[in-house]
């Protein structure tokens, strides 16, 4: 069971109007910004009972876990929460008697802008049974099911992807769940048989402010690193063709990214890895027949060199994978005689692989790479294509 635990969680207005239809406590001093003007408060301030969701799920995912079940709070509510906000919440094991397999937590919950303390609460638990379980020995250090729950320590990390069901994001997922969890965002979540350590987060990174409400909804706390593939599909054309395409391809290779540098600089971060998805067609070698694409991948690498300050505090790294074409996803179809062409060119005399990226990929995930940063790894054979 775990003696302390400590998570970062953001709450929106979004939040706040979720809140309020669920609970169906519409008081105007939460929803209405010219009542809550005409109080001492001054402005909308979150429901208290929002905030003891987050004291339900300290006890539920922390201490003591799986087997909690709550038997009584005191709570205070010290000084209103005045949202959008980021908090803090801590958690603190009091006391334990594992004869009775009963305990106490103390919990507080800090606005990190103001440093101001918004929640005071002592939790009183039992560790409900489960059938068919043998219960523990009374003067057990720790009930043996309660020791099963795992802590953050023991928690494989975990990784935030975006755009990983295309081809080269598919085979990567699908090696890289033998090490990290994954948390997929994508538009349109695979009909697949779900496995062990994915999850699809369904938000469309080009519907306004989506993706921002997603990202309201994650802590960043919860993260290793971030995984950032999302682009829109090469499409034929002139740069200066279409303006809203362009748009939308700076969307993915500029806001996208801002957006998740942001998140992972929020207070309480685990985040140490940025990597994003480049291409040959980006700074390396242009393609005038593809103006957006190309203007698109090569903004994001000189963004991810801009970046190596912003995330430097918290000692993350930035990084830029950048392949050359892979016989995937929308280059499977591609014709044989393409593929002997561009092999020929290659000084490996092969084209690259999944199986070429992973392992660099792997790398620039783990601690070893952690002096290299803002750098753009071509994979490519040493080819100029």
């Amino acid at each position: 069971m775990e003696q302390n635990c400590e998570f970062s969680a953001a709450i929106t207005a979004q939040d706040v109007s979720d809140f309020s239809r669920l609970s169906g406590d519409f008081n105007p001093l939460h929803n209405d910004p010219t009542y809550a003007k005409g109080t001492e408060f001054g402005r909308p301030i979150a429901h208290g009972a929002l905030l003891v969701g987050l004291v339900s799920r300290v006890l539920g995912m922390n201490i003591p876990g799986r087997r909690s079940l709550i038997l009584s709070m005191k709570i205070q509510f010290p000084n209103p929460l005045f949202f959008p906000a980021n908090v803090r919440v801590k958690g603190r094991l009091k006391n334990f008697d594992p004869a009775r397999e009963t305990g106490l937590v103390g919990i507080s919950i800090t606005d990190t802008a103001k440093l101001s303390t918004v929640l005071e609460a002592e939790v009183s638990f039992a560790l409900h049974a489960i059938l068919g379980e043998t219960r523990a020995p009374a003067g057990a250090a720790v009930p043996a099911r309660a020791a099963a729950c795992p802590s953050p320590l023991d928690r494989r990390p975990r990784l935030l992807v975006t755009g990983g069901t295309g081809g080269i994001g598919s085979a990567l997922i699908s090696a890289l769940l033998a090490r990290y969890d994954i948390a997929c965002v994508t538009r349109r979540p695979p009909a697949q048989p779900a496995r062990t350590g994915l999850e699809y987060l369904s938000a469309d990174a080009e519907e306004g402010g989506a993706f921002e409400r997603l990202l309201d909804r994650l802590s960043p706390g919860d993260f290793h690193g971030i995984l950032h593939m999302s682009s829109p599909p090469m499409s034929r054309g002139f740069v200066s063709d279409d303006l809203d395409l362009v748009r939308r391809h700076l969307r993915h290779s500029m806001e996208l990214p801002l957006l998740l540098a942001q998140w992972a600089r929020r207070p309480g971060s685990s985040v140490k890895r940025l990597l994003m998805f480049g291409s040959m067609a980006g700074s390396k070698n242009p393609q005038t027949h593809a103006g957006a694409y190309s203007l698109g991948k090569a903004a994001l690498e000189h963004l991810a060199r801009l970046l190596v300050a912003d995330l430097a505090g918290q000692g993350a790294t930035i990084n830029v994978v950048v392949p050359t074409a892979v016989a995937v996803g929308m280059n499977e179809g591609m014709p044989e005689k393409t593929r002997k062409a561009l092999a020929g060119r290659m000084p490996t005399g092969r084209l690259v692989e999944t199986s070429d990226i992973l392992p660099i990929v792997e790398f620039l995930l783990s601690e070893g790479s952690s002096q290299i940063n803002g750098s753009s790894i071509a994979v490519d054979g040493g080819s100029a294509q």
